[in-house]
């Protein structure tokens, strides 16, 4: 084995998932943690906010619209850079940034100050986003692609959950400033440990050429039984990039299909940020007290862990295109069943109800739809794919969180905006069906060279 070529896809996908891919696996999930802490903490507060700074609740649709442009342009822009200059860089640099600007933030003094921070913060949680879960991927096999790339966006969504936890409790002890401020303090930490623990992309450094003695002491890691030269040749049987990353995902006839992706996550988005910025403020204005109407979307959180984990698992096991247009059609049933929420209804029944939305909304919303990119494009341009896939996202987020903040300033009820929302999803199922009999037609139409279209 130590003269031998060896095929860098084929060796991790021949060998079982040891300490060394587990420990990659929870150093990104910590960094989505920190991502969906800070990119939720802003709606968990919003009602704190509008007291604090004598605001109406529409003045804080700004806020919310600056931080996933940040996110969108940040994703946008590090997805294609990191592939073509390394991953790991960007991954310690935007968690590193958005730490310091979260910190920043508890200094804000009016709505103005907050959009111009929130914006900063979003530039770095943009740029962690798609990097951490492609470098999170690349170190697993093809067999469990989908549940990984599930699992390391299960760190937002308990990262969005223990925003709700840590927010009803820091409100009490240091007021909005503290959630900020813990929300800049550990992701330094985590920036100053992933310099000296996360490693490079193992392919990357192939499809790239990079040092062959990196690899091999990978390689090494990945499977310490193995007999590895520093000397060995390194290949790999993806594709190589033969152009821009951004034109690679409209080349080899993958237009078509990237054009509904981003068409589904941008309704999929939509309906998640809709449902995750607002529903505080709409619960509170249907008559639910501020401190219940927080409790009831972290109860949305947690089910949205249990719907990350549970989406990548399914896909990896059964057809990954009809586990997502399930879970979309499941996810539009459960947008109706929030049109029964008032003041009357029982605590616990409104807790077990966001939970289960949690749980399917989390399916069909940002797990489901990364899960599906994750798995949809190859290693040379996954960072790009996942990134521009969540730009498009990002500007569904922009719409949804645009037309919550209108349907609330013009007083709709809580049962009309969900009805809104309601239809995105069963579009995004249509559109579901549809991308999979693109990508069917695709690789009926590619040759039978080495290429892994829907690797």
């Amino acid at each position: 084995m130590a003269d031998a070529a060896i095929d860098v896809a084929a060796f991790i996908d021949q060998r079982k998932v040891g300490a060394f891919q587990t420990r990659i696996l929870f150093l990104c999930m910590a960094v989505l943690f920190m991502d969906g802490y800070d990119t939720q903490v802003i709606g968990y507060l919003g009602p704190a906010l509008v007291k604090a700074m004598n605001v109406q609740p529409a003045d804080l649709r700004p806020v919310f619209l600056v931080a996933l442009v940040g996110l969108m342009i940040g994703g946008l822009v590090c997805g294609p850079l990191a592939d073509r200059f390394g991953r790991k860089t960007f991954v310690v640099t935007s968690t590193l940034a958005f730490g310091v600007l979260s910190f920043a933030t508890a200094w804000a003094w009016s709505v103005e100050s907050l959009i111009v921070l929130r914006f900063l913060t979003g530039l770095g949680l943009g740029g962690a986003m798609p990097n951490t879960v492609a470098l999170g991927v690349e170190f697993y096999p093809r067999s469990r692609k989908a549940f990984i790339t599930s699992s390391v966006w299960v760190g937002f969504s308990i990262g969005a959950a223990a925003a709700g936890f840590a927010t009803a409790w820091l409100l009490r002890l240091g007021g909005w400033q503290a959630a900020f401020m813990v929300g800049g303090v550990v992701p330094v930490i985590l920036a100053l440990a992933l310099m000296f623990l996360l490693p490079e992309s193992l392919r990357f450094l192939v499809l790239r050429e990079r040092n062959g003695v990196r690899v091999a002491d990978l390689l090494r890691q990945v499977a310490p039984e193995a007999t590895i030269s520093d000397v060995a040749t390194f290949t790999t049987s993806e594709e190589r990039s033969s152009g821009q990353p951004v034109a690679e995902l409209f080349r080899n006839g993958r237009a078509p299909g990237t054009s509904v992706l981003w068409a589904i996550s941008f309704l999929g988005l939509a309906v998640t940020f809709l449902l995750t910025s607002w529903l505080p403020i709409a619960f509170n204005q249907g008559g639910l007290p501020e401190g219940q109407s927080i409790l009831a979307l972290t109860m949305y959180q947690v089910g949205a862990v249990a719907g990350a984990l549970t989406v990548g698992r399914l896909m990896d096991r059964f057809d990954r295109f009809y586990v997502l247009l399930t879970a979309f059609l499941i996810s539009g049933v459960c947008i109706l069943t929030l049109t029964f929420i008032s003041a009357s209804v029982p605590v616990w029944a409104l807790l077990s109800l966001m939970v289960f939305n949690g749980v399917f909304l989390s399916m069909g919303g940002t797990p489901g739809i990364n899960a599906l990119t994750g798995t949809y494009f190859p290693t040379h341009m996954r960072s790009t794919g996942i990134g521009w896939t969540l730009g498009a996202g990002r500007i569904g987020s922009l719409f949804g969180i645009m037309l919550g903040g209108a349907l609330i300033a013009a007083k709709f009820s809580v049962a009309a905006i969900f009805l809104y929302v309601t239809c995105s999803a069963f579009l995004c199922a249509a559109l579901t069906f549809v991308l999979r009999a693109l990508n069917v037609s695709r690789e009926a139409s590619v040759s039978g060279a080495r290429s892994q279209p829907a690797e």
